[in-house]
């Protein structure tokens, strides 16, 4: 018996041992797939970028050694061709992407909230304006922005709401809130 096969029969029961070793049936591990797009926590989902050859593989983006989901390059040629300065600093396009990031998340996070308050599985327009319009800071920070498709805010003027009496239980007569 070889010291392999000696190693092997130490774990067994005294009469288990077999001449011919057959090889062990693995079950297939199953892979958890996570949906491309989909927003999980409040946190943008990272999606995997596809890898050639091994050379390839340890090239990193600016965005992914940022730690970013949104392209920076992409805004970094932006900021050069809008003619916004003669020059750029290195962390101002990396800086820009991230601020845009954070408030693309927190406008979804709370659009998604929205939905969630109707019952409905999809963010639509009049969500992402409700989502504006109900956070204070988001609504002065976007007080000139129109949301196509978006809806107006529920408002009712309080000289429209009819007049409450001053005594709870009795009734005034001859105070109606329109005229016939």
């Amino acid at each position: 018996m070889s010291d392999s096969e000696a190693a092997s029969d130490l774990g067994s029961p005294a009469g288990s041992r077999s001449e011919s070793p057959e090889p062990e049936e693995r079950s297939p591990k199953k892979v958890k797939s996570r949906q491309k797009g989909v927003i999980k926590d409040g946190d943008i989902a990272k999606v995997k970028r596809a890898s050639g050859s091994a050379a390839e593989s340890s090239h990193k983006t600016v965005s992914d050694r940022a730690g970013l989901a949104f392209p920076v390059s992409r805004f970094a040629r932006t900021l050069k061709k809008g003619g916004y300065a003669k020059r750029l600093a290195v962390g101002a396009s990396i800086y820009l992407t991230a601020v845009i990031e954070y408030i693309t998340a927190e406008i979804l996070e709370l659009a998604g909230n929205a939905a969630k308050d109707q019952k409905k599985m999809r963010i639509i327009p009049r969500h992402v304006q409700l989502a504006i319009r109900n956070d204070e800071e988001l609504n002065r920070y976007m007080s000139n922005v129109t949301v196509s498709q978006g809806g107006v805010i529920p408002n009712i003027h309080n000289v429209l709401l009819p007049q409450r009496s001053g005594k709870p239980g009795k009734e005034m007569y001859g105070t109606f809130s329109q005229e016939f």
